[in-house]
């Protein structure tokens, strides 16, 4: 609406300008006309006065009345008629109007000016001979009439544009108001709400003008382009979607491919209970014990059966798949839970473990299963990055970190493991974390392992920081957000 207003108003003003340039040119002709009439009027005058001889004036220069004395004038009606001669130190024979107003000598000039009593007047300047007979050079008859009509030329110039204003503003207006404000007005309304919905996420309700016109393009582009980011935004849930569940089984196959590396070392860490279980076994079958050596037998294998079932269920429950819930973990536990798991994997190839954790517990809203994975790929990395007997480090610490794009300072919880393996080159640093790329032989690793690893750090809103020197080692430093009351 507001902008048919501003029509309206730029439509009036333009109207305006209109009118008082007609009111202005009027007033200028309706004055030409009156100086054109008063110029043919005073020429006749001043041929009167020169063909008769009763009416001559310039008998005022006869030796009665010398050229000193006062110029009398000749009155027709209201006009008023003088012999005046230009250059002279004569004061009364000077014309009314100033010498260099007059443009020419030679052609009649009318020129309007106020008297002294304020009223407007024509003055008309008829060129007479050169020389007259007393050798009088450069005289002119001066033919004065006040204008009486200028201030009802003005005022009816004036009233007819403010009529003609009126009215042709009435008229205009009414058809802008009842044409902007319909064909204007109300279909700018409805594409604004229809673009506020589209910013709202709302594409249906297509949007329908009657007008044919722009407007009406632009609404029927409107709805085809609704339609499109309908099928667009469909196409990408569906794609999201896909992608989700291809994700989810990549993480699920690189736990599998993470539980096949461990299986080694599981199966030296079972194959020890399973011993004990064998000889506990024979020797009760042997029959050579007493009851009090049964009974012992049979509790070592049910502590040992215990022992086995406890690492099958702990190896099920990693790599059965899981929706992520982000709970309070304390990660202190889920260090020490880490180093537990691996234990039998570094022991079969000759790797010792260590870990630097603080005393106080530290808190982080994570899916305990999904670190576990991050926690796992890295120490199976760290392990196998070592050829000979080597360490590996798994620590736990508090940070402050400057972001960017805050003045603050967060504090982020940050989880380390560090090995003295071979190292990576600076050249594949930067490909670590892409899906396929591995430095392993072939049939050693997937090469997602790193990669699912950062997708899952980066939805806890943390990341991964690699240091790398070949020969020496590698370190690869998780952060993490803290609990809110730890990060207080």
């Amino acid at each position: 609406m507001r902008l048919a207003a501003k029509l309206i108003l730029l439509f009036l003003a333009g109207i305006l300008l209109i009118v008082g340039i007609f009111a202005y040119l009027t007033i200028q002709l309706d004055r030409q006309l009156a100086i054109a009439q008063h110029q043919q009027r005073a020429k006749a005058l001043a041929e009167a006065v020169q063909s008769d001889p009763n009416l001559r004036t310039d008998r005022v220069n006869s030796p009665t009345h010398g050229i000193g004395e006062p110029n009398p004038s000749v009155r027709f009606y209201s006009s008023q008629i003088r012999i005046v001669q230009f250059g002279t130190a004569n004061d009364q024979l000077r014309p009314s109007v100033p010498t260099e107003m007059v443009m020419t000598r030679e052609e009649i000039t009318t020129i309007s000016l106020p008297d002294e009593t304020g009223q407007q007047r024509f003055y008309t300047y008829v060129p007479m001979p050169s020389v007259d007979e007393d050798g009088h050079a450069d005289r002119r008859i001066e033919v004065s009439d006040p204008d009486l009509e200028a201030d009802h030329r003005v005022r009816r110039s004036i009233i007819s544009s403010l009529v003609a204003f009126i009215g042709v503003t009435f008229l205009s207006g009414m058809i802008i108001v009842i044409g902007g404000f319909r064909m204007v007005g109300e279909p700018l309304q409805k594409l604004t709400d229809k673009v506020r919905r589209i910013g709202q996420g709302d594409f249906t309700q297509p949007l329908e003008l009657e007008s044919n016109d722009e407007l009406q393009n632009l609404a029927r582009s409107i709805n085809e382009m609704c339609d499109q980011l309908t099928k667009q935004r469909d196409a990408i849930a569906l794609e999201t979607a896909s992608r989700l569940e291809a994700v989810e089984q990549l993480r699920h196959s690189d736990r599998l491919t993470s539980v096949g590396q461990m299986a080694a070392g599981f199966a030296h860490e079972i194959g020890t209970p399973l011993n004990v279980v064998a000889g506990r076994a024979e020797l009760i079958a042997g029959g050579g014990l007493s009851a009090d050596g049964v009974q012992d037998s049979a509790k070592a294998i049910q502590t040992e059966s215990q022992r086995i079932t406890k690492i099958v269920r702990s190896l099920l429950d990693f790599s059965r798949p899981r929706t992520p819930n982000r709970t309070k973990t304390c990660l202190n536990d889920l260090i020490q839970h880490t180093l537990e798991r691996m234990k039998p994997l570094a022991d079969n190839l000759n790797v010792s473990l260590q870990t630097q954790v603080p005393t106080q517990l530290i808190d982080a809203d994570i899916d305990t299963g999904q670190l576990e994975q991050v926690l796992t790929n890295l120490m199976i990395n760290a392990i196998h990055s070592i050829k000979t007997d080597g360490a590996v480090s798994l620590n736990l610490d508090v940070a402050k970190v400057s972001l960017d794009d805050q003045n603050q300072t967060p504090k982020y919880c940050t989880i380390e493991v560090v090995d003295n393996g071979q190292g990576i080159r600076q050249s594949e640093i930067g490909h670590v974390f892409e899906p396929f790329y591995t430095t392993k032989d072939v049939g050693e690793g997937t090469g997602l392992g790193l990669s699912i690893a950062h997708a899952i750090v980066k939805e806890h809103d943390g990341w991964i920081e690699v240091k790398s020197i070949v020969g020496k080692g590698s370190v690869f430093r998780v952060f993490l957000p803290l609990h809110e009351e730890n990060a207080q």
